[in-house]
């Protein structure tokens, strides 16, 4: 057994054959090429679809295998995202000859393999400026999407994770402007041997189905399609919340839900045509206000949104900031504790750059793995509509999110309007 476990090994030097014995298929030349970057700061720009995941999983995986006592941390945003590695290899590592090699497999504190070589990989978040990375003596980081880790973290925590143990560090994301993350990108085009890039493009995956990603294509704003799935970096001056304000705002918490004594505020953004009705909870006990719940209902009759609603107004005995703009006045007449707001062009800039300011001030804190969220606010824009400039979601994009929460967070700032509402809507609060 001993004799073919080290035949293996020697076979298993080829990362090619690695991802065979993983996941059970054959990587394509450009799947390959990402493989086999050899550098000590690799930068992996990748659009979807294209497999990056899985591929640096496999490396990770591979070095762990073929390094005794090797430590390897994964990191992202959020618990949830960087735990992706985790379960793509846990998933795969089931039914594959590979699980011979495994020790041990633990879910907390922090999700954890540990080979019989008493090599590690291990999952942290970077939250709460890289507090649970700091002090970790490593010899390879996956920084996974890595272009929505704060700037300071990258500067501050993972660099310096170098030093003792001259530890690689494999960056991979989409891109997210022009960033760190695209400076680091930019520094291994030079090909440096230190500093060293990869890019590829959904269209270089083989396995997917061409008609697939021209539905994807036809089915997104062409500044997202470039960005999202082509990969590349832009500059995109139309964003109404730029992005260095957003990544101070996005912490890696779970929303608690309703609390006794707190204050909360509620935010509705009702469906229209293919849209969502999303229910936004704002608990505005103090500042930074955060999020309680978030409920978005896509395809599904008023009646059971106003039911929704309502089971919602009860749980947190608070104000329901509703679009009551064309179907939503009916609507608003039938829910509970409801502060009806009509927009027009003047009143929804104005509580769009309420939000704005709300979001540069920091006075609201928003979970990271709400990456549905936080991309309706990453691509809501300036859109130019005839000599003037209208805020909206492109075609092809939603901003129900953003305006649920924008209306929640009315229901916060606004004393004149919750004054108001106390003293008609007694035992809100």
């Amino acid at each position: 057994m001993q004799k073919e476990m080290r035949a293996l090994v020697q076979k298993l030097k080829r990362r090619e054959f690695l991802v065979k014995l993983l996941f059970g298929y054959t990587p394509s030349e450009k799947q390959r090429e990402l493989l086999n970057l050899e550098g000590e700061i690799l930068t992996i720009c990748a659009g979807r679809r294209f497999g990056k995941t899985s591929y640096v999983a496999a490396r990770i995986f591979h070095d762990a295998l073929l390094n005794p006592d090797w430590k390897i941390v994964v990191a992202g945003p959020s618990h949830d995202q960087a735990t992706i590695y985790f379960d793509i290899l846990t998933t795969a590592l089931e039914t594959s000859p590979l699980r011979g090699f495994v020790k041990e497999i633990k879910v907390s504190p922090f999700p954890t393999i540990v080979l019989k070589n008493k090599s590690e990989i291990t999952v942290r978040s970077t939250a709460y400026d890289g507090r649970y990375l700091r002090g970790r003596k490593v010899n390879e980081v996956v920084l996974t999407e890595a272009a929505f880790v704060k700037e300071g973290v990258f500067e501050k925590v993972i660099l310096p994770m170098r030093l003792d143990t001259k530890a690689r560090i494999i960056l991979e994301s989409t891109p997210n402007g022009h960033n760190y993350f695209f400076e680091q990108f930019t520094k291994g085009l030079k090909k440096d041997g230190f500093h060293v890039s990869f890019h590829a493009t959904v269209y270089d995956n083989p396995a997917i189905d061409p008609t697939e990603i021209e539905h994807a294509k036809n089915s997104v704003p062409d500044y997202v399609w470039r960005q999202e799935y082509l990969a590349e970096f832009i500059d995109d001056d139309a964003a109404f919340f730029p992005w260095r304000v957003l990544q101070d705002v996005f912490e890696d918490y779970t929303p608690t839900g309703f609390k006794e004594g707190r204050r909360y505020s509620i935010g509705v953004d009702l469906a229209k045509y293919q849209d969502y009705t999303v229910i936004v909870v704002l608990d505005v006990t103090e500042e930074p206000y955060k999020l309680a719940e978030f409920c978005r209902l896509n395809r599904v009759l008023y009646e059971d949104a106003i039911n929704t609603i309502n089971e919602i107004q009860a749980k947190y005995n608070a104000p329901v900031y509703l679009d009551a703009t064309g179907v939503g006045d009916p609507v608003s007449e039938r829910v509970r504790a409801c502060v009806p707001f009509v927009f027009t062009q003047k009143t929804k800039s104005e509580l769009l750059h309420n939000l704005l300011l709300a979001l540069e001030q920091k006075k609201i804190l928003l979970p990271t793995s709400n990456t549905v969220l936080r991309d309706e606010l990453r691509f809501f824009r300036r859109v130019k509509s005839g000599s003037g400039v209208k805020l909206e979601a492109q075609t092809g994009y939603h901003d129900d999110c953003v305006m649920a929460l924008a209306l929640a967070l009315r229901g916060a700032t606004s004393v004149s309007i919750i004054e108001a509402g106390k003293q008609t809507h007694k035992g809100w609060w």
